[in-house]
């Protein structure tokens, strides 16, 4: 009866990494064409006007590098205008942002709304109080840092009636620790993996934290900005793809962002994410399922955001339930004195084995795939492969701490890292205790 079980279990597991198969299919597919170069974008034939917004609560330490690098963009400097939004007058971030040109400080009023959502959507209210007229508007944490041309390169997708879109995200601090560096490759990997493919083949890309910016015409349309979820980002990618809003990824529009180095700081984060990602899942599910159904436009996409993250899901459980199912069934031949229990603790150790393998390979594929953009040391590319595994392991228990969590609330994260996009010089500012 043991061994039957134990033999039941085994083809279970295989039929379950077929059907994983099936489902991951696209996304192999994303994985083959991202090694491929990007596209390139023709040269715009008008530079257009653009709105910058920055959430810049207490973020004296990090925000002058953002405004140099806007001041030094290849763009004209007349048709840039930045709102610095912060929460006090007294804030630090004021005197720095009152030096640069074309910058104007927005101290919020409803303080009692909490959240970047609501942060911009105030500062967007202003905007319209005072008539301003842009082409686009464009979002950014006060910690990013922007190359030359990434105001050129993003006027040339504006150009071409793309109403979103998404510059590449790289990291400050791809040496300042491994849940850092496991953290910034997440980020490559939903650029190189996922939007290159998207983009190329004309399907909304997924929106990640922000460099990116929106149409202002949409903008105006639907009142301001109402994308409140803890995932603000995820929410508008969820709205541009039942909206059938035209969408892309521009892997030369180039910016900067510091990731967090402790994995306290890393779980709460990813913990916000994935509760999130359900309250923006929850508010559209209907109408993604409802517009692939009924809809002529934008059908794979939908059913992509239909599907979430079940295809992904369905691989972590079959294996983590393989482990677990060959670690009970050991347990139980070592009470019984089942003959069969060496051969089942080996197949535990090998499915535990491979899990781990396969996840430390996978960052190494990914490294080597983003090397041209990566500025990591030898050391702590190797420490991060070999902490990958443990990094994308951890979501399980976050996962469940998520949605056990009645609510979870949006807290700030501390910047400190400053950088030179031009000469690639960082330091890490001293913390303020």
């Amino acid at each position: 009866m043991y061994s039957y079980i134990f033999n039941i279990g085994n083809i279970v597991f295989y039929i379950m990494l077929g059907v994983c198969f099936l489902l991951l299919l696209q996304k192999i597919v994303y994985h083959i064409i991202g090694l491929f170069p990007s596209q390139k974008f023709p040269d715009a034939k008008k530079d257009h006007k653009f709105v910058i917004l920055i959430p810049a609560r207490n973020e004296s330490k990090v925000i002058e590098d953002l405004l140099i690098s806007i001041k030094d963009q290849d763009y004209n400097p007349d048709l840039l205008k930045t709102y610095v939004i912060v929460e006090s007058e007294k804030d630090p971030t004021c005197e720095i942002a009152k030096k640069y040109k074309n910058t104007e400080i927005f101290v919020r009023k409803r303080l009692d709304l909490k959240g970047k959502g609501y942060a911009l959507d105030e500062a967007i209210q202003y905007i319209f109080k005072k008539k301003e007229e842009y082409d686009a508007l464009f979002v950014f944490d006060a910690d990013n840092v922007l190359t030359k041309n990434y105001i050129k390169e993003m006027n040339k997708t504006y150009d071409l009636g793309y109403e979103i879109a998404l510059g590449y995200r790289n990291s400050k601090n791809w040496n300042g620790g491994w849940v850092a560096s496991c953290s910034a490759l997440t980020f490559s990997m939903v650029n190189t993996f996922h939007n290159k493919c998207r983009s190329r083949f004309n399907q909304n890309v997924i929106l990640s934290g922000t460099g990116f910016y929106i149409d202002f015409k949409i903008i105006k349309k639907i009142g301001g900005w109402k994308f409140y979820a803890l995932t603000e980002d995820y929410e508008l990618s969820m709205f541009s793809t039942v909206n059938d809003l035209k969408s892309t990824y521009n892997e030369y529009a180039e910016f900067y962002d510091e990731q967090p180095t402790k994995l306290k700081v890393s779980w709460n984060q990813r913990m916000r994410w994935v509760k999130g990602y359900g309250q923006v899942d929850k508010k559209y599910k209907k109408q993604l399922l409802k517009g692939f159904l009924f809809d002529k436009k934008n059908k794979i996409s939908k059913l992509e955001y239909t599907m979430s993250i079940l295809p992904v899901m369905s691989l972590i459980l079959t294996a983590v339930g393989y482990s677990l199912f060959t670690l009970i069934m050991g347990i139980i031949g070592s009470i019984n004195h089942e003959p069969m229990r060496i051969s089942v603790y080996i197949a535990f150790a090998a499915a535990t084995f491979s899990i781990y393998l396969f996840l430390a390979l996978y960052g190494m594929f990914m490294l080597i795939a983003e090397r041209k953009h990566i500025n990591i040391t030898f050391k702590n590319a190797l420490v991060c492969c070999l902490m990958m595994p443990i990094y994308m392991g951890s979501y399980i228990p976050i996962y469940f701490s998520a949605v056990t969590k009645k609510e979870v609330e949006w807290v700030p994260i501390d910047h400190n890292v400053k950088m030179n996009v031009e000469s690639d010089k960082q330091q890490v500012v001293e913390e303020v205790e």
